[in-house]
């Protein structure tokens, strides 16, 4: 039977002696300023409707567009814009022609290419 309790019982674990944290106490007294986040959050209101405004501009030329179109996506930004996005890539698809892409440099194809490719559209990298 004494072995049998030994089994049953509360198992021994040994004692975990960690240093003190290199922090202290700095976090337990963290309060978060709520006035200064949305003083912050006005403060990008402008800006996103600017860029808001380059997106939809029809003045833009068609690789500057899509460059800009490509910084958006890699800033990680393009769910502020998707529906402002998507409906320039639409008219950019309508519009495009290949022919124009003969007097491109490498990074100017490369960067359309890849934009309009991660969209979903069906671009051939082929001639």
């Amino acid at each position: 039977m004494a072995a049998n309790a030994k089994t049953i019982g509360e198992p021994v674990r040994p004692l975990a002696n960690f240093p003190p944290s290199a922090w202290g106490d700095l976090f337990q007294s963290f309060s978060l300023d709520n006035s200064k986040l949305e003083g912050y959050a006005k403060a990008m209101e402008e800006p996103k409707e600017e860029l808001r405004r380059l997106i939809i501009d029809p003045a833009m030329d068609t690789n500057t567009k899509l460059s800009l179109i490509y910084s958006v996506h890699r800033l990680g930004l393009t769910y502020l814009f998707l529906q402002e996005v998507e409906a320039q890539l639409d008219k950019l698809f309508k519009d495009l022609n290949l022919q124009d892409y003969d007097k491109a440099d490498l990074y100017t194809i490369s960067v359309n290419f890849q934009v309009f490719r991660h969209h979903g559209y069906k671009l051939s990298c082929g001639t």
